[in-house]
This record gives structure tokens, sequence and C-alpha cells, in this order.
């Protein structure tokens, strides 16, 4: 049992210090990785829900309050889109320079933005990756599958 007069006070830099040792790059690097995944499902994927379920939103049924439902998500839908795009960077992919479940996730949740002003092209380095994406085999052949 520790008593009170046991505690030892440390500084900021003691727990800094302490802190970068518990953790290896590994756990950085799966950090890192949660984090991009914590975007794709927390925050672009739900940006998208108003455009496919606008009754979700409104009790409304009319199809003008319905439409207005689906225009406010285009500015969230933005955002997450300048997000990945900034995530992509002059890469191919959303996490480092490596195909992860990510870029499977971000690739078809990108093709929804065909569904707003403001389509995936718009975004450079999404474009790219989804060129990259489409042009890959494995990609092409589930695709060709799901239809």
């Amino acid at each position: 049992m520790i008593h009170r007069n046991q505690l030892r006070t440390r500084t900021n830099e003691d727990t800094i210090s302490n802190l970068n040792a518990s953790y290896d790059q590994g756990d950085l690097e799966e950090a890192r990785f949660d984090e991009i995944m914590d975007f794709l499902t927390g925050d672009f994927h739900p940006a998208f829900w108003p455009v496919f379920s606008p009754h979700r939103y409104t009790i409304s049924k009319k199809s003008e309050e319905l439409k207005a439902v689906m225009e406010a998500a285009y500015g969230r839908i933005d955002i997450a889109m300048t997000h990945l795009d900034r995530l992509i960077g002059n890469s191919n992919h959303v996490y480092h320079e490596k195909r992860t479940i990510a870029d499977a996730y971000a690739y078809v949740m990108s093709l929804w933005s065909l569904k707003t002003p403001k389509p995936y092209d718009q975004y450079p380095n999404v474009a790219r990756f989804m060129k990259s994406m489409s042009e890959d085999s494995v990609v092409q052949a589930v695709i060709q599958k799901s239809r």
C-alpha cells in the first residue's frame, strides 16, 4: 500500500519521457491507423447518411424538404473529402504507402461523392487515388463479382 507521503511528484518532462519510452513505433503506427479508420467510420461514412436516408433527418415527407436535408450534408461531405485528400497526400494510399482496408473503405465511399455537386475528381489526391484503385486488378475483380 502506498501512503500519501510516499507519492513522488513528476515534472512534465518526466511524464513525457516516460510516455515516449512506453510506446514503441509499432504502437504509434497502430494508433495512427486506428485514427484513420475512426475518421473513415465515424466521420466520413456518416457524412453521407443524409444523402442516402434523408427521411431519417426530418419528419416531413415533402420532396423539397428531403432535398434540403440532402443538400445540407454536402458541406460536411466536402470537409470529409478534403481531409481524405490530405491523408492521401502524394501517395496512392490512405495509410502510408501500402494497401490496407482503409483504401477499400475510402474507395467505396469516395464513389458515393458522385451523388454530390462536388465529386471525388474535384480533389486532386483523391482523384489520383481513385484512378489507381480502379486500375487495380483485384479491385476490378471484386467489382465484377459484385455486379
